[in-house]
């Protein structure tokens, strides 16, 4: 243990004063025991000490159990088995400030050559606490994405069902209305049946009322809009985009337009969008020889409308399947159930814009939409 700044009279040491003065990092160093020797003002800061209160303490006291009890077992390990645990891979850990709460950060840490006399280790340690904060928040807008997916998705369904239930519903109607005339006709037939036709004809009309009532509800329900700035839409859930590219080493570059015209329409539906044809790049890309291309997002406005483009450097969409992407259950995942993109357009369509494709001529493919400029229809 010393009491002692870390070569203080040198110029080496001199120059490494400044560095951790300059660093917005906090930056520990400590010895082969585990005493700390220097902490820089960001760690001060960090942490709640002054590095003359820690100067020859124990390291571990920046640290919650267990890591606190075991941390000097730790670099005795080290010491005597040369196996890297940290040094020189860095993980997340967990730093424990003077006031006791803990946080979350991530260590790196780095040691001095093995020929010195005395061997030294420094840690360089990020506070992750705002990083956790945008991921949680990143995971509550998928989630709220998910939710409206499940609706849409319940929506396309009922549509469907709707139109299939209601043919056989038709014909019901149709077979007890016939039959009852028969009835009418004939000789001796009990009260009883002809009232049973009667029954058979109005509950069958009675759930094809219903039937249309749904279908109604389905393709006619109006679209909460405010006004939006689509580049803000979109950086609203740029971490969350990046999280999915970063998983599979793909980059997601976002090229905004200055001054882009607001539209009107539903963050959430519109983030939902953008969320779905990005993690179509991904899926696209991901697998390729050609992700360090990237993925684009591109906004740009054009004859009144605003347009957004996805454009990725995968395996395209096959020409067969070009003219039917956006059809439900149609798509070229193989574990894929094909209404991704039939949600898209649904979506796109109820704003009053929309959603396209073609090939990218450098290979992949070009997702995107347009929207109405809120000051073009303002001026209608």
């Amino acid at each position: 243990m010393t009491d002692k700044p870390y070569n203080a009279n040198s110029m080496v040491a001199a120059e490494f004063e400044a560095l951790l003065a300059a660093a917005v990092d906090a930056i520990c160093v400590i010895d082969e025991t585990g005493s700390i020797m220097e902490l820089n003002a960001a760690g001060e800061r960090l942490f709640g000490y002054s590095r003359d209160e820690l100067r020859g303490e124990n390291v571990s006291r920046l640290m919650p159990e267990p890591d606190r009890s075991r941390h000097d077992g730790y670099i005795r390990h080290f010491l005597t088995s040369g196996e890297r645990r940290i040094i020189g891979l860095g993980r997340e850990v967990r730093g424990q400030r003077r006031d006791g709460s803990t946080f979350p950060l991530h260590l790196s840490v780095g040691e001095t050559p093995e020929s010195l006399k005395h061997r030294r280790f420094v840690g360089i340690m990020r506070d992750l606490t705002e990083q956790k904060k945008v991921e949680a928040e990143a995971r509550q807008v998928q989630d709220r994405l998910a939710h409206v997916a499940r609706f849409s998705v319940m929506g396309e369904m009922a549509a469907g069902l709707a139109h299939e239930v209601n043919q056989p519903l038709s014909a019901i109607v149709t077979y007890a209305q016939a039959g009852k005339r028969l009835l009418t006709g004939a000789r001796e037939v009990p009260d009883d049946l002809t009232e049973v036709c009667e029954k058979i004809s109005e509950q069958a009309q009675r759930a094809g009322q219903v039937i249309k009532n749904l279908r109604s509800f389905v393709t006619k329900q109006e679209v909460r809009k405010d006004i939006l700035d689509m580049n803000r839409t979109v950086a609203e859930i740029k971490t969350l985009i990046d999280a999915d590219a970063r998983a599979e080493g793909i980059l997601v570059t976002l090229v905004d337009e200055d001054d882009l015209p607001p539209v009107l329409g539903d963050a959430v539906q519109l983030q939902q969008v953008v969320v779905n044809l990005t993690r179509n790049a991904v899926d696209a890309m991901k697998r390729g020889l050609r992700k360090e291309e990237g993925i684009e997002i591109r906004t740009f406005s054009r004859d009144g409308k605003v347009h957004l483009t996805v454009t990725d450097q995968g395996y395209g969409v096959p020409p067969q399947l070009a003219d039917s992407i956006f059809h439900p259950f149609v798509t070229t995942k193989g574990e894929g159930l094909g209404v991704g993109l039939a949600i898209s357009r649904t979506i796109v369509l109820a704003h009053g814009g929309e959603l396209s494709y073609r090939p990218n001529p450098a290979g992949g493919s070009i997702f995107g939409f347009w929207l109405p400029a809120h000051e073009a229809q303002t001026n209608e």
